[in-house]
């Protein structure tokens, strides 16, 4: 296997698991520092997989989303739903929202600050905001 450069993106990642409940194994590991090897992006379990077979890695693609949906579930990246029913992973987690491009399948970061939200529906009672994500799907 190539080895890959740590460099903050992967040790924040790496920080947050070992901060979280979920065992540290090599394929977390291995995951982790691929996802977070080039900063922030976005993929798909698919992209992954590609990536992982590159390195000559053996890791099933059912693990692969597995993975996946642990870290979403633990705040180390977070998925985007998109028109075409796909999910893509992200790894900024911070505050933001999307264009997604159906033709090229890219989704592109939109600044939060970018989108202002005038008025949003009353929240039913005993519930709280948890976040508003807005995916602006574009065509040709």
């Amino acid at each position: 296997m190539t080895t890959m450069k740590i460099n903050s993106h992967i040790e924040n990642a790496l920080e947050s698991l070992k901060s979280s409940p979920l065992k540290i194994t090599k394929q977390r590991v291995d995951i982790i520092k691929i996802l977070f090897k080039d900063g922030n992006n976005h993929f798909t379990a698919e992209d992954v997989q590609k990536k992982i077979e590159k390195l000559g890695l053996n890791i099933s693609l059912a693990t692969i989303y597995n993975c996946l949906n642990q870290f979403t579930d633990h705040n180390i990246i977070k998925s985007v739903k998109t028109s075409c029913n796909k999910i893509y992973f992200d790894t900024n987690i911070t505050s933001h929202h999307h264009f997604f491009c159906k033709s090229s399948s890219n989704l592109i970061d939109i600044d939060s600050n970018d989108i202002k939200i005038s008025k949003m529906p009353k929240i039913p009672g005993g519930k709280k905001l948890h976040s508003v994500e807005i995916v602006v799907n574009l065509s040709d």
